[in-house]
């Protein structure tokens, strides 16, 4: 079972809710559904558990009993019968005798809650989301543009702002934020599949966080080996030509330690003289090191 199926069998065991929520979801269900016309309402799914909650719904809001056909993969609830038509035409109030315009009635989705059932009916009729190991992304398609516009609208005044587009001969409202996907699916009735994203996001920053530390931990380890070997290279070179003398008495115990100590830090390095010096001390006496190294190896042409 994919997410989107998933989601959509939890959205699936929310609660109807009341009455007005119950007319405000199937209403989302009928708008977005495959044939929604005064001869003819025809909904197609691939899921069992929504075909059962669309009949339950047309039953309950509208006294109507349609059974879902299995038609392969797909469940299909079809209502051809006048009577009703009629009825379910005249309590959505459209004129049963005129062609239907498909805009969303504002007057039907007024409340918070019944505006939450309305998003999920569209969303269990035509929407699909990623899952939480795939790149974020929700969609819900229409054939609609104007009523795509309406539901875009709609999702803005509850604080959910998608985007839309056009895709062949339909349109798509889209989410690619993970964070207003999960405000959605939380609104719609989905908070299970909410968390499991939001989840997989902190999983994700965590590891990123950890990857880029490791990363750069790694980069200084070889900067700090880097820096060493260029160090005990020169050290060595000036000690074969002219031996621990060269160096002042300060400084030999700076030689000595650095040369038997190639994969010390500078703080472990300073740590270790007796006693302890400084971070920015040892950082003076490894410069004046490499200046007499480096002036020695300049007057032997090395």
């Amino acid at each position: 079972m994919s997410f989107s199926e998933k989601t959509k069998t939890e959205l699936c065991r929310a609660p109807l809710g009341r009455s007005c929520c119950q007319l405000a979801e199937v209403y989302g269900v009928l708008l977005y559904a495959a044939v929604f016309t005064h001869r003819e309402i025809r909904i197609t799914t691939e899921s069992q558990a929504f075909a059962r909650r669309a009949a339950l719904l047309l039953e309950k809001v509208f006294g109507v009993a349609v059974a879902p056909v299995v038609s392969g993969r797909r469940r299909v609830l079809r209502i051809t019968d006048e009577r009703s038509l009629r009825t379910i035409m005249t309590r959505l109030g459209y004129d049963f005798k005129s062609h239907i315009t498909y805009h969303l009635n504002r007057n039907m989705i007024e409340d918070e809650c019944c505006a939450a059932s309305f998003l999920r009916g569209i969303f269990l009729m035509s929407g699909s989301v990623a899952g939480p190991d795939k790149k974020s992304h929700l969609e819900i398609k229409c054939s609609h543009q104007t009523l795509c516009r309406e539901v875009v609208s709609l999702m803005l005044d509850h604080g959910v702002s998608p985007k839309m587009t056009a895709r062949r001969a339909s349109y798509l409202i889209y989410l690619k934020d993970t964070a207003g996907i999960e405000d959605l699916l939380t609104r719609i009735g989905a908070s299970r599949a909410a968390m499991a994203i939001m989840e997989a996001k902190v999983e994700k920053n965590l590891r990123n966080n950890i990857n880029r530390q490791v990363n750069c931990e790694t980069a200084n380890l070889v900067k700090t080996t880097d820096v060493s070997a260029r160090q005990i290279a020169a050290i060595e070179r000036a000690l074969s030509v002219g031996g621990i003398e060269i160096y002042p008495e300060n400084l030999r115990e700076t030689v000595d330690l650095r040369v038997a100590n190639p994969a010390a830090s500078l703080s472990e390095l300073a740590a270790m003289f007796d006693p302890p010096i400084s971070k920015p001390g040892l950082s003076h006496r490894l410069r004046r090191v490499m200046q007499i190294s480096q002036s020695l190896l300049e007057r032997e042409g090395g």
